[in-house]
């Protein structure tokens, strides 16, 4: 399982990267950068301006002064929660990723209240295009799926997913159709096991008609998202400190590491 370079990030979904998930890329690795819009969590005040500057020249220095504070503030809250994960240790992997998730679920929750475009979401149970896409988690999610499977006695397609561990982010669409799908999507076209999914599908939320989601049928850019700064730094924390990996991959490493520890 490979580290994650914050300058590549998993912020990239089966959509494609959106404006600001590359933004969020350039302010981890310290790299100059323009705030396409505007997202929940990061408001700050301008910097005064120096007296007799030009209305355009004001307008800059206001801006540069927005995006070096929020570029800051955004640094900050990675350092704060690589910190807390690179604490985790050797600690049980699946109370890990519990813990994680909690954390995760309490950042969408304050950031959900506070945004006045979050009553736009349009994700439904059954809405399920997402859950024909790549998704990357990290090994600790992988952990805690593969133990909740095995609790709720739910077999895995380890076939399949020797399948799809075939194919990348960006070669996924060439598989077959059939084989595509979330190991743990139900014929209703609901999760399994969404109380424990990973965080890459705890965050991802669209703003325009589910439709749209269809990856065979429209093109990334037509999907609208909400979006979460914290969300997308926490995660990307994860990414760094515990490694990343397409789903299938991490599954079927969980799996393989299960039976070879024995019952």
């Amino acid at each position: 399982m490979q580290k994650t370079s914050p300058s590549r990030l998993v912020l990239r979904d089966w959509y494609g990267e959106t404006d600001e998930t590359r933004l969020v890329g350039r302010v981890l690795v310290h790299s100059p950068f323009t705030i396409h819009a505007v997202a929940s969590g990061t408001n700050h005040e301008p910097r005064p301006t120096t007296p007799g500057m030009t209305d355009d020249a004001k307008a800059t220095a206001n801006k540069n002064a927005r995006d070096e504070r929020k570029a800051a503030h955004l640094r900050t809250i990675f350092g704060r929660y690589t910190e807390q994960f690179g604490a985790a240790g050797n600690q049980d992997a699946p109370s890990v990723a519990r813990e994680v998730h909690i954390a995760m679920d309490d950042v969408l929750e304050r950031d959900r209240k506070k945004s006045a475009n979050s009553g736009d979401i349009a994700c439904r149970k059954g809405c399920d295009r997402c859950c024909h896409g790549p998704v990357e988690i990290w090994p600790h999610e992988a952990a805690l799926l593969v133990e909740i499977a095995r609790e709720a006695g739910m077999e895995l397609d380890k076939a399949r997913l020797e399948r799809q561990s075939q194919y990348t982010m960006d070669t996924w669409r060439q598989q077959p159709a059939a084989d595509r799908a979330c190991g743990f999507l139900g014929d209703d076209g609901a999760c399994k096991v969404y109380e424990f999914r990973p965080n890459a599908c705890r965050k991802l939320f669209v703003v325009t008609d589910p439709a749209l989601c269809d990856a065979d049928k429209h093109p990334p850019e037509s999907v609208g998202r909400w979006f979460s700064w914290e969300a997308e730094i926490l995660e990307s924390a994860a990414l760094e400190v515990f490694g990343a990996a397409l789903m299938p991959r991490s599954l079927l490493a969980a799996l393989n590491s299960g039976e070879h520890d024995g019952p």
